[in-house]
């Protein structure tokens, strides 16, 4: 009787696993090469295949010619070119995208899931569902932490099995059961890793409702969107060169990472910022300038931000490798492979348990 609440937790890990493994197996080699996705259009795109510097004077000519060609109102982000990657990425409506080189030439344009990386993208992230396998993703990656749990706490009670090793020594139920099992516990931190992140990823509205919304309404929240602006007004200093650098002298050591260009909605260039130490290449910082008089309106600084939001900010950049560590993104491909290891080791033993009864 003492071993039936382990032997239902094992009842559950193995059904529980069999339902997720292929998910998974597709979650985790799809992301593993979406870790590569940069370096992938840069080889295959001679316009990216240059030396560039993202300073305020090299940037600047990039934001003018994408709002030349494209209507102000059309445009929702544009993520600027960097030394690694020197493509600007232009967000559109209706799930239209563009790359800018460094020169403010448009050398692609497509539409969704229309280049063959962003299909990849779309499989991993949405199962080319849309919000349907968007949320299926992330329930599934709820249910695999549960998993996870559930993996370790049967792996205590048979640790002594851990010294052989992680390779199956044959295609056996048992093998392949140990080298799960194994194999499990060593990449056990950098999977719930993934399943956090990625769960944050799949439903940032909710998470965000959740654990930042209170903190976000505090009067000392707001009231520090308006430290550190500076004074400068008058014609041309909100044009994109004079914003650029006036975000950087209120950012000093920052690099610019985005922009949200004036429309109809709103007068201001939103600009975003990398402070110095910050994993987010994104750009969590941010300066309004209003385009026609000048005005600094807010200066949001991430770096002040409540710790929880600040370790919210770092998911982004964990999940996807976008930290511009090379070393970091060697590791995830190796947790990826390990990933996909597990789960088809998990499945196979399964399946074999089940013909074996059968």
């Amino acid at each position: 009787m003492k071993s039936l609440p382990l032997k239902i937790i094992r009842t559950l890990h193995a059904w529980g696993g069999l339902t997720l493994a292929l998910l998974l197996m597709l979650a985790s080699i799809t992301g593993t090469l979406l870790v590569w996705k940069e370096d992938y259009v840069k080889l295959t795109t001679p316009a990216a295949q240059v030396d560039f510097e993202p300073t305020p004077a090299a940037l600047a000519p990039i934001a003018q010619a994408i709002e030349d060609h494209f209507d102000n109102n059309d445009i929702l982000n544009v993520q600027f070119a960097t030394a690694e990657f020197p493509l600007s990425r232009v967000t559109l409506i209706d799930t239209n995208y563009a790359y800018v080189d460094s020169n403010g030439n448009v050398v692609d344009q497509w539409h969704m899931n229309d280049r063959i990386e962003e299909w990849l993208y779309d499989l991993h992230h949405r199962l080319l569902l849309e919000e349907l396998g968007l949320t299926i993703m992330g329930v599934s990656a709820m249910a695999a932490v549960i998993l996870v749990v559930l993996g370790v706490i049967t792996f205590v009670p048979l640790r002594r099995h851990f010294n052989k090793g992680i390779l199956p020594s044959g295609f056996n139920r048992f093998a392949l059961i140990n080298s799960h099992r194994n194999l499990g516990i060593i990449i056990t931190l950098p999977l719930l890793l993934t399943l956090v992140t990625g769960i944050t990823l799949a439903f940032p509205f909710q998470v965000e409702d959740m654990f930042l919304e209170e903190l976000r309404r505090t009067e000392a929240y707001s009231d520090a969107m308006v430290v550190g602006i500076d004074e400068i007004t008058g014609e041309g200093t909100g044009d994109w060169l004079p914003a650029f650098e006036r975000t950087l002298a209120v950012f000093p050591g920052a690099t610019i990472r985005s922009t949200s260009v004036p429309g109809g909605y709103s007068a201001h260039r939103v600009i975003g910022v990398q402070l110095p130490g910050q994993w987010n290449r994104v750009g969590t910082s941010h300066v309004y300038i209003d385009s026609e008089m000048g005005y600094m309106d807010l200066r949001i600084d991430s770096g002040g931000f409540p710790a929880i939001e600040q370790v919210y900010n770092t998911f982004y950049p964990l999940h996807t490798g976008k930290t511009g560590s090379l070393l970091y993104k060697l590791l995830l491909t190796l947790f990826g492979i390990g990933i996909a290891g597990l789960s088809f080791m998990g499945c196979a033993s399964f399946i074999k348990s089940r013909l074996q009864q059968a």
